[in-house]
C-alpha cells in the first residue's frame, strides 16, 4: 500500500507542475481570486457522491457473496481512492481487493470480479457516448495528431476493458478469452495466471442474474450524472456558463483522456484537450478569456484530483485500525 502512496504523491507532483505552466501561461490567477466558493465546495460534493454511488454498485455485487457490512465496503472503498492517480486508474481497484483480503479474507478473484463488472458497466456507457460524439461532432474537428492519437488511446483502454470486463457475461466469450491467454502462455508462463482468472471470472459471471447487472449499469449511469454536474459546478464557480452540449462534448472527452495508459488520469493532455476546445468560439458558442478557461480546468482539476484523494487518504488515516468484520 505504501507503493500506492508514493505513486499517489508522484502523480500530485506532475500534477502541481502541470497547473502551475497552466496558471502562469493563461494568468489563471485572475479569475481563481474571484472563485464562488460556495459552487466550489457543491462541485467537490457532487463529485465524491458520483464516487459513492459508483461505490454502492461495487458494494452490492460484493454483498452478494460475503457478510462485509456495507460500512466497511464504503470505508474500504473510499480509502482506497487514491490509487486512482495510476495510469486507467487500475490502482484503486488494486487497493481494494488487497484490503478486502487483508481484512476479510475475500478471494481476489471475487473481489476484482465486482470490480470489472462494474468498471465494464460504465466503460460502456462512457463507449457509446464518445462514439455519439465523435461521429457528429470531433469528426468536424480539426484534431492535431497529438490530440488524436490521445483520445485514440484512452477510446482503446475502453475498448479493451469492454471485451474483457463484460463479454465474459456469454460464458462462449469468457472461454474464448480464456483459451487466448492459455494459447499465450505456452511462450509466456504469466499469461497462465490470466487464463485461470478469466475461467473463474466466466464461472462468477453466470451467478449475475439479468436484474443485477441491470440495476449496476443504472447505478452506473447515475454516478457519471453526478460527475457531470461536479464538472459544471466548476464552470459556475468561476462565473462561466456555457451551453450544453459543448459541455457534455468536453466532459466525455476528458472522461476518455483520463483512461489513457501513458499518464495518470490523463494529467497534461486534459488540460491541453481543454484549453485547445474553450479556445474555439465556435465550441463554446461564445468567446472565453484565457484566464477564464485556465481557472477553470484548475478548478475541475482540484475537484476530479486533489479533493477526492486528499479525502481518500484521510479516511484511510482514521479508519485504518477500525476495520471490524
Amino acid at each position: 500500500m505504501e507503493n500506492f502512496i508514493r505513486k499517489s504523491v508522484v502523480s500530485l507532483i506532475f500534477f502541481v507542475v502541470v497547473i502551475t505552466v497552466v496558471l502562469f501561461w493563461t494568468n489563471a490567477h485572475i479569475e481563481l481570486l474571484k472563485i464562488d466558493w460556495f459552487f466550489f465546495i457543491i462541485a467537490c460534493f457532487l463529485f465524491l457522491f458520483s464516487v459513492f454511488v459508483w461505490l454502492i454498485s461495487w458494494a452490492y455485487l460484493i454483498k452478494k457473496k460475503s457478510s462485509v457490512s456495507y460500512q466497511n465496503l464504503f470505508i474500504v472503498g473510499f480509502s482506497s481512492l487514491y490509487g486512482a492517480l495510476t495510469p486507467v486508474q487500475f490502482g484503486s481497484e488494486a487497493l481494494r481487493s488487497i484490503k478486502l483480503k487483508s481484512f476479510f479474507k475475500i478471494p481476489y478473484n471475487e473481489s476484482i470480479s465486482s470490480s470489472m463488472i462494474v468498471k465494464g458497466t460504465k466503460f460502456t456507457i462512457l463507449a457509446i457516448f464518445f462514439l455519439f460524439i465523435l461521429i457528429f461532432f470531433l469528426s468536424k474537428a480539426e484534431l492535431d495528431s497529438t490530440m488524436f492519437f490521445a483520445l485514440l488511446s484512452g477510446f482503446f483502454v475502453i475498448a479493451i476493458a469492454i471485451l474483457f470486463f463484460v463479454l465474459p457475461l456469454s460464458r462462449r466469450c469468457g472461454l474464448l478469452i480464456a483459451s487466448f491467454f492459455k494459447l499465450l502462455s505456452k511462450n509466456i508462463p504469466l499469461f497462465a495466471s490470466f487464463e485461470r482468472f478469466f475461467i473463474a471470472y466466466s464461472k462468477n459471471l453466470r451467478n449475475l442474474t439479468l436484474n443485477s447487472f441491470l440495476l449496476v449499469l443504472f447505478i452506473s449511469i447515475f454516478s457519471y450524472a453526478f460527475e457531470f454536474f461536479a464538472f459544471q459546478f466548476s464552470f459556475f464557480s468561476i462565473g462561466v456558463n456555457i451551453d450544453f452540449v459543448p459541455l457534455l462534448v468536453l466532459f466525455v472527452t476528458i472522461s476518455v483522456l483520463e483512461r489513457t495508459p501513458f499518464l495518470p488520469r490523463g494529467i497534461g493532455l486534459v488540460e491541453f484537450v481543454g484549453l485547445t476546445f474553450l479556445s474555439v468560439p465556435w465550441f463554446v458558442n461564445e468567446t472565453l478569456t484565457l484566464p477564464e478557461i485556465g481557472a477553470v480546468l484548475i478548478v475541475f482539476d482540484f475537484v476530479r484530483l486533489v479533493i477526492p484523494t486528499v479525502f481518500s487518504l484521510l479516511i484511510a488515516a482514521v479508519f485504518k485500525l477500525e476495520i471490524k468484520n
